[in-house]
């Protein structure tokens, strides 16, 4: 072990010292969010730790196939631990509440991610922006440190990586990739189930809720964009209100569009933003400009203010971008 990177080190020795964990992830998480965050969760409990996942949203019933998802609880309300693990958040303020209630219990944190815009908030970090997935970086890390990667945690992993490269479609994949993603089948991870519930099915809800959004839908100067209030999601998605099929990347199908903008308004009356850019494109500047972080491709952020007020200031950031521009394809 002490030929190892530093911070992968210093965070085995943490997970070792300590008997009870809380593993946490981003804010509106998908798939790679789940995924980084429960693969964590089933290699330490083979190790025999106590560990709980937890993410202010709660699970998302299209995530509920992955094991470990029934244990993911929306709050840390008078749960206590002696180390906390953050997977795929880019900043502290993604992290939301449950962030807040680990930073009350003064416990060490390691930051697992890789988002090139990662703050480095944590005791430890172990951010790797050359990776596909937070997935990718937690896998690299177990392997690392010799933490067996089990049949369970192999599926969550394994989801990770498939969800945030569209299938392998981004351009970031590599070989590596590919064979890392063999290893894990190998190890026991399902790719047709993960295909299968988490790419290619969708509820009632989420078509309802394209059926209102699409009439409203604008593209301009190379951007295309939607809004979505919180009250369009309620009455179209029925009781999973955080789902809208991915709409972000639905709408950079487009030909006439080089980056894609969903604005959307949560129960508590803040904004998320989610952005997302074809090759040569930069979405990540926005993004940062706006408190939030991702990558060049692939960003977003959390804000206050109106669907129109927020609209107003991004859209016109994007369509900077755009001309800064250049596409590679």
């Amino acid at each position: 072990m002490n030929n190892l990177p530093q911070e992968h080190r210093r965070a085995a020795e943490l997970v070792h010292q300590a008997q009870r964990i809380i593993v946490i992830t981003h804010l509106s998480p998908d798939g790679d969010a789940f995924g980084s965050m429960l693969g964590t969760v089933n290699a330490l409990r083979g190790l025999g730790k106590t560990v709980t996942p937890c993410v202010d949203e709660g699970l998302a019933p299209r995530f509920a196939f992955l094991p470990g998802a029934a244990d993911i609880l929306p709050t840390l309300d008078g749960v206590s631990a002696d180390l906390a693990i953050a997977t795929d958040c880019s900043d502290e303020r993604r992290m939301g509440k449950a962030g807040e209630a680990i930073r009350a219990l003064g416990i060490p944190l390691i930051n697992i991610d890789h988002h090139r815009t990662n703050t480095a908030f944590g005791t430890v970090n172990i951010v790797d922006a050359d990776t596909v997935s937070a997935a990718e970086t937690v896998l690299n890390w177990l392997e690392d440190v010799g933490i067996s990667v089990d049949t369970q945690t192999a599926q969550c992993l394994l989801c990770g990586l498939v969800t945030d490269t569209q299938c392998f479609r981004t351009d970031n994949v590599t070989a590596g990739t590919l064979a890392k993603a063999q290893r894990l089948m190998m190890a026991g991870g399902q790719l047709n189930l993960i295909v299968q519930k988490a790419m290619n099915r969708m509820s009632l809800g989420v078509i309802r809720l394209w059926g209102e959004v699409f009439p409203t839908v604008k593209c301009e100067d190379g951007v295309i964009w939607a809004k979505l209030t919180y009250a369009a999601r309620e009455k179209a998605s029925g009781g999973d209100k955080k789902a809208d099929g991915d709409l972000v990347t639905m709408l950079l199908q487009v030909d006439e569009a080089a980056i894609s903008c969903v604005i959307r308004e949560e129960k508590d009356g803040s904004i998320d933003l989610s952005m997302r850019g074809v090759p040569g494109y930069n979405v990540a500047e926005v993004a940062l400009a706006f408190g939030g972080g991702g990558h060049t491709l692939a960003a977003g952020a959390r804000l206050a203010g109106t669907l129109d007020s927020v609209e107003a200031q991004v859209i016109p950031l994007l369509k900077e971008a755009v001309r800064k521009g250049t596409p590679v394809y």
